[in-house]
């Protein structure tokens, strides 16, 4: 994956939030920290609107919070771990303790964000990919496992 869309300095490990409302809050917060959005509450709205619309909680403990919004300048992809499970409304009924989630500007987002949604749910698929993901233990082990994945 490009250094521009996904770094080693996207991934947040052990957050203490407990709730996903305090998810999008610190999700916003390094979108805007690390340049890809100008407007912290645009897209924390974009966020729990995308939400409202179906939960974007997978099976396993991983999610994969996304939406177009206007005042994201760049795609990206972010890794956050949670200290303790989240309520996701996920497929499974699991508390979320990975979120990917990707930065995806409304203009032109069509087919990068269709690209790097469908690759990441592609490797979601293999049980040894979700198994590693959730056994991470630091940004580098993170960073290499997600980095494997093909944006196609």
């Amino acid at each position: 994956m490009e250094a521009e869309i996904f770094n080693i300095d996207h991934v947040f490990l052990d957050n203490q939030v407990s709730t996903q409302k305090e998810a999008f809050a610190l999700i916003a917060q390094k979108y805007l920290d690390l340049g890809f959005a100008t407007n912290y509450k645009k897209v924390l709205k974009g966020l729990h609107k995308r939400e409202k619309e179906g939960s974007t909680g997978f099976n396993d403990g991983i999610a994969i919070p996304h939406a177009k919004i206007t005042d994201i300048k760049k795609p990206g992809v972010f890794v956050f771990t949670f200290a303790n499970g989240i309520e996701w409304n996920s497929i499974d009924g699991s508390l979320t303790k990975v979120a990917i989630a990707l930065a995806i500007p409304d203009r032109g987002a069509d087919e990068a964000h269709l690209k790097i949604l469908s690759s990441i749910a592609r490797q979601l698929i293999n049980d040894e990919f979700r198994q590693q993901l959730i056994n991470a233990q630091t940004a580098e082990d993170m960073h290499a496992l997600i980095n494997k994945v093909e944006v196609k």
